[in-house]
């Protein structure tokens, strides 16, 4: 094929920002079409990516236009059903996580696209971010020895409306944020996690709470190595879009991690200052495009993508084990 045929299923901050690489920065594809139900959405897909076809829904764009792949970045409580529809008519997929919210619904996904014969590869965006390519590259090459302890810091400036922060749309603050978290400690650490401990809540913010999530957590883990970790996720880091890892071996460590924004610091009498990254977009820019970019060349290479349906399953299980420790006050075997 000359060109990969893809479309954009949902055009909140992340479909907006596929859709614009797609047509600005990755090799091998074009933007067919993006769909959305909101007509604001609709206008900012036009800005963003010029006179792109923009459908109300799914079911009109399969019927409307000759496509190779999609991106799934629907609500996650959608990307179910979203999957089988666009595994039924041929379609490769790239899905953000997580493919589901239980364990079922990932099963009943998975199946489709195997059942199609088509690839789907899960939208694991920080596993392509260059500052945690280069920790993994230096774990496995053996400059800090055997790793023994993962430590992971994940900050949102502010709290999603309750619709979002509701269990049963996104998953909550577990299933939507600290999943990140998983899915690098079990990719950097090359082990699975065994037993997770958590405590969370509604520290902050009443609406986040009323709707059962809670807007802080910390949550410990073992890895069936020994290895531990300590993951935290927060969706009041006020200061900035703070996202940090680290990985300390029995001869080394490395962190990964930056807040500033600007390579410049400001010193007065008061101290050292300097400006911060605030969203996703900021932060993560260039592993969206790393993320996109592969999707495409395993699609055109017909090769495996580089994160697997398996993997999102896996790191779900741990992240449902999570929030059931939270909720519960008591630690949880993965294996259950």
């Amino acid at each position: 094929m000359s060109k990969l045929r893809m479309a954009v299923v949902g055009a909140g901050r992340m479909g907006l920002t596929h859709a614009e690489n797609i047509v600005q920065r990755i090799r091998g594809a074009q933007l067919v079409a993006v769909t959305t139900s909101s007509t604001e959405r609709a206008e900012a897909v036009r800005r963003c990516c010029g006179a792109v076809p923009v459908y109300p829904d799914l079911d009109r764009l399969i019927e409307s236009e000759s496509l190779d792949a999609v991106i799934i970045s629907s609500s996650t409580s959608a990307h179910v059903e979203n999957v089988e529809r666009c595994a039924a008519a041929g379609l490769h997929i790239l899905c953000e996580k997580p493919l589901g919210l239980t364990l079922e619904d990932c099963g009943v996904a998975v199946n489709a696209a195997i059942s199609a014969g088509v690839k789907l590869m899960m939208g694991h965006t920080r596993r392509f971010d260059a500052g945690y390519e280069e920790a993994k590259r230096l774990i496995v090459s053996g400059a800090i020895g055997r790793p023994v302890l993962y430590r992971s810091i994940s900050g949102d400036v502010d709290p999603p409306p309750p619709s979002f922060a509701d269990l049963a749309v996104s998953g909550g603050l577990i299933l939507d944020s600290m999943y990140h978290d998983i899915y690098l400690g079990r990719w950097l650490m090359d082990d699975e996690i065994i037993r997770v401990y958590g405590e969370g809540g509604a520290l902050i913010d009443n609406d986040v709470g009323s709707v059962g999530d809670v807007d802080n957590a910390v949550v410990s883990a073992r890895f069936a190595g020994g290895a531990m970790a300590t993951l935290t996720a927060s969706r009041t880091t006020r200061y900035g879009h703070d996202l940090r890892g680290e990985v300390i071996g029995d001869e080394g460590a490395v962190q990964v991690g930056r807040l500033q924004k600007t390579p410049v610091r400001w010193l007065d009498k008061k101290g050292s200052h300097h400006d911060a990254v605030f969203t996703t977009p900021e932060r993560m820019g260039e592993a969206f495009v790393t993320m996109l970019q592969s999707f495409v060349d395993c699609v055109v290479d017909d090769t495996e993508p580089p994160v697997t349906s398996q993997d999102g399953m896996a790191t779900l299980a741990i992240a449902i084990a999570a929030r059931q420790s939270i909720q519960t006050g008591s630690p949880v075997e993965i294996a259950e």
